[in-house]
């Protein structure tokens, strides 16, 4: 996988907790799921538009939108997987919804949580290498060259 691929697929990961709240609070406010989805498609992040934008032309060419839902985990990966299969399920069960989606974004949330946690614990390893590579020079020509002079000095001056 390439890195633009995989900075693509980590914003889509960051993002997916807010988008999932923007569909809880959509749905919550009166919108079936499908409408929740046709709404948000111009208003979600940029790395998921391309999948709601997907979901959308599914629906209105005439697909349920547990069908269109097969789109997101092919696009975004496993992390968009448990969400479309909460919407899906629901969709095709009658299921009530929002608990759901409650849940997910909780978990999901937890998940980005861990992430920027393991993204942090990397941090002082990466800054090690510039740490020692401009701390180590300044401290050798600031302290140990001028006590090398100094003691060079003392012994020019002590010989005969």
């Amino acid at each position: 996988m390439s890195r633009a691929q995989r900075r693509r697929d980590d914003r889509a990961i960051e993002a997916l907790p807010d988008t999932i709240e923007l569909v809880v609070l959509a749905i919550r406010s009166g919108l079936t799921p499908a409408t929740a989805f046709e709404v948000l498609a111009d208003q979600v992040p940029e790395p998921l538009a391309e999948s709601f934008a997907d979901v959308t032309h599914a629906l209105h060419r005439g697909r349920r939108l547990a069908d269109a839902l097969e789109v997101f985990p092919q696009r975004l990966g496993p992390a968009a997987a448990s969400f479309s299969d909460a919407l899906s399920t629901a969709d095709r069960y009658g299921l009530p919804i929002e608990p759901v989606l409650d849940r997910l974004a909780i978990d999901v949330r937890a998940e980005r949580r861990r992430r920027a946690d393991r993204h942090a614990r990397t941090l002082p390893v990466k800054l090690s290498f510039p740490l020692v590579a401009c701390t180590l020079p300044s401290f050798v020509l600031l302290a140990i060259v001028p006590a090398v002079m100094g003691a060079l000095s003392t012994l020019r001056g002590s010989l005969p």
